[in-house]
């Protein structure tokens, strides 16, 4: 399904909630925000401050060429792809750590920082299998978000940052071949793109007395190459949510969401000399993927824990479209705690 036609669909969705507004925004409930997946949905009042952590397990298993999924007795054929090796899954644990800060009551500022471990296994045409993994602080993320609009009844934001590239791009590890030396890892095992990147996003979002909705698009563009004379595909993405107030302190969510990816440009020259497995090929990484979903948000109204908030969210691809043969998404889980304090 192309991009275009997810956007479509949530610009659509959004449109049948613009009607039927019945108050003024109200942040202090716990559909306040977003539901915990997605970043950069909210601002602050002035001089108030937000430390959060999220944990995310997202579990791949299985290929795909296209829309259709493919065996990997297919890929390590002779006659049709020829790889020697193949991926068969890669379980990934992220830890995010965030900082805000709202220096006024129309921007605030925002600092995170990833920590990611993957593990790949691999199966080879002769029977075999092994394992690679890698684990170390990601790209570092500096965002500015400012409100634009403030409707009676809703919020318009954007926002504007960079990624910096503070994650490795010489993660190695041991393979049969390379025994006992180690030899670089595939572009999915490293912890960064090695690139400055630029990461722009529009929010809009509205409420009812027990209902919000909300709308985000945004993306990653890449400004050059990395060191290792590659850049990964930029990205564009958009989300479509909407929640409940089931009481002034839980609230339930459904969420839909597109990613489109592009294929990378150039190649990792450590990778591409005798390339064995899918994952070595630039241009068998770009893809599409469709994601539906539910969520819930706790905020603490009052008390000694007033402002504090806990999220989970479960998402599951509905379609995907891959330039494979490539590892296709089973699951992403995340949950994480906000607290808020100081301002006004």
């Amino acid at each position: 399904m192309p991009l275009r036609r997810i956007a479509l669909l949530l610009i659509l969705l959004l449109a049948t909630a613009l009607p039927v507004y019945a108050q003024d925004w109200i942040s202090h409930r716990p559909d306040g925000h977003a539901p915990i997946m997605v970043m950069g949905n909210h601002t602050h009042g002035k001089g108030e401050f937000m430390l959060s952590y999220r944990y995310m397990n997202m579990t791949m298993q299985g290929s795909r060429v296209g829309t259709d999924a493919v065996s990997d007795a297919v890929i390590l054929s002779p006659s049709v792809f020829r790889f020697r090796v193949t991926p068969t899954e890669m379980p990934t644990q992220m830890h995010m750590f965030g900082a805000m800060y709202a220096p006024s009551n129309s921007l605030t500022l925002v600092a995170m920082i990833p920590h990611i471990s993957s593990e790949m296994t691999h199966i080879t045409r002769a029977g075999g299998s092994f394992a690679t993994s890698s684990s170390g602080w990601g790209d570092i993320r500096v965002t500015a978000l400012y409100v634009v609009a403030r409707p009676v009844r809703a919020r318009l934001r954007v926002g504007l940052g960079v990624s910096i590239p503070a994650g490795s791009i010489q993660q190695s590890g041991t393979t049969p071949l390379s025994q006992p030396d180690e030899v670089q890892l595939p572009y999915r095992m490293q912890l960064g793109s090695g690139t400055l990147d630029i990461l722009p996003s529009l929010t809009y979002l509205s409420q009812l007395e027990n209902l919000s909705f909300g709308l985000q698009v945004g993306g990653v563009y890449r400004l050059s190459r990395n060191d290792n004379d590659y850049r990964l595909g930029h990205v564009a993405r958009g989300t479509f949510w909407a929640a409940y107030r089931l009481s002034d302190m839980f609230s339930a969510s459904v969420r839909i969401a597109g990613k489109s990816w592009g294929n990378i440009d150039g190649f990792d020259r450590a990778l591409s000399s005798g390339a064995q497995a899918p994952t070595q090929i630039p241009s068998l990484q770009g893809g599409t993927r469709f994601d539906g979903g539910v969520g819930i948000n706790y905020f603490t109204p009052s008390g000694p824990l007033h402002n504090l908030r806990f999220g989970a969210e479960v998402m599951f691809p509905v379609f995907q479209d891959l330039n494979g043969p490539q590892l296709e998404v089973d699951l992403l889980v995340q949950v994480g705690v906000q607290y808020a304090f100081g301002g006004h």
